[in-house]
């Protein structure tokens, strides 16, 4: 306790000198947590503009089917297995599908489509799938003939708001599968594959076309964006009958975006090693100058009889202590930033936005407010801050009072 007294008041004896340490440890703090955040920020968002609108962040589907993607390998709706799954307070959506695929006619022009059966009401809740309509209006109630497409999709049949679109394909036990309908509403959807390949329609339109009443190829389930996908898996394992149904994550079912975030995430590590780097030096120089500035206070205190390692013990208290006073600071300073550009993400305008549009992503730059975030990048610069401490208790230990008085 007495150390911790002393190395306490030392510290302020020179205000200015420790306030100079305690800025390069909380702008180290401040930057990290800072680049972190809009590093997962953008990956998350990514990960849910692209599930939320085909598989979920987990799917359940009759099991076999993922191997052999049919109609033929769908299952009955239940209710009750539904309200077994929102039992879960994890589980923050669940949107009935049913998917197949069709040929798409309009004039002179076909192409081959992903049509997706969905629940209006559930889609428009859970993620909000009426806002990406650009053009035209969502689906009406009591309307059967309705569909929604891809804006890409569009592009490539040069259909518009209120066109008829030829759908043919194959039904339920080999059934012939083909109607008109109405394009009521164009969507812009944050993946450019989805844009360019899908087509959404009612459920209840999509089961009546395909003779499949009542029946669904997936249930797709939405979690919170920092929820731990293996973990949720496993609790919906346990609610399930496992031998007569198959729980996927959208890893499994995506592993070439998963591929792509993790390669991507390389070079952030390489960027914010970087940042580490010149945070250690920023952090080294303050310290160098600390301990050169009192270098004439430790030969004296050797002098009159103090130990060394005793005085190199106290120094290194000082500089932790500096370091834990920096580190809260950036803590709270990041938390303020990433909760303000949480609930005010930074969005684009002019041909930026164009830019980000065009290539079918929202001109936006989300945080990520995920409480790892603050604990990891404080521990690893309160560790490289500590670690540095180091210099000045050894420069004591070999430090010769006679020298260090007379310089």
């Amino acid at each position: 306790m007495m150390f911790l007294k002393l190395a306490w008041l030392n510290i302020w004896r020179n205000g200015r000198r420790t306030m100079i340490t305690v800025a390069s440890v909380f702008f180290a703090v401040l930057l990290a947590i800072t680049f972190r955040s809009v590093t997962d920020g953008v990956y998350e968002n990514m990960i849910h503009n692209v599930v939320s609108y085909s598989s979920g962040y987990l799917q359940i589907h009759k099991k076999g089917y993922w191997d052999e993607q049919s109609i033929e390998n769908s299952f009955e709706a239940d209710e009750e297995f539904s309200k077994r799954l929102l039992d879960n307070p994890r589980v923050t959506g669940l949107m009935p599908r049913l998917e197949t695929f069709a040929l798409s006619s309009f004039a002179d022009k076909t192409k081959g489509v992903m049509v997706l059966g969905i629940d209006p009401t559930s889609e428009e809740k859970v993620n909000q799938l009426n806002e990406k309509v650009v053009e035209g209006i969502y689906f009406e109630s009591n309307s059967a003939d309705q569909i929604l497409i891809g804006s890409g999709l569009a592009e490539q049949l040069n259909a518009k708001v209120n066109d008829t679109l030829v759908l043919i394909g194959q039904g339920y036990h080999a059934s012939s599968a083909a109607g008109k309908f109405n394009i009521v509403g164009i969507l812009k959807l944050g993946s450019p594959e989805l844009n360019s390949n899908v087509i959404y329609m009612p459920l209840k339109t999509s089961q009546y076309l395909h003779g499949a009443e009542n029946r669904l190829t997936s249930l797709s389930i939405m979690l919170g964006k920092t929820s731990d996908l293996e973990s949720s898996k496993e609790a919906i394992e346990n609610v399930i009958d496992t031998e007569a149904y198959e729980v996927m994550t959208w890893k499994q079912m995506m592993p070439e975006m998963d591929q792509f975030i993790e390669a991507d995430s390389s070079g952030h590590y390489i960027v914010i090693g970087i940042l580490y780097i010149i945070i250690s030096f920023g952090l080294f120089g303050t310290l160098l100058m600390m301990t050169f500035e009192r270098n004439r206070e430790f030969g004296i205190l050797i002098a009159i009889g103090m130990k060394k390692h005793l005085l190199a013990y106290v120094i290194q208290l000082e500089s932790i202590m500096i370091s834990l006073m920096g580190c809260l600071m950036g803590v709270l300073g990041g938390i303020l930033i990433v909760h303000l550009l949480t609930e005010y993400p930074v969005q684009f305008s002019g041909s930026l936005r164009e830019v980000y549009e065009d290539y079918g992503f929202e001109p936006i730059i989300y945080f990520s407010g995920n409480i790892r975030i603050f604990i990891y990048q404080t521990l690893i610069v309160l560790v490289l801050a500590t670690l540095l401490s180091l210099y000045p208790g050894f420069k004591v230990l070999r430090l010769r009072p006679v020298d260090a008085i007379n310089s």
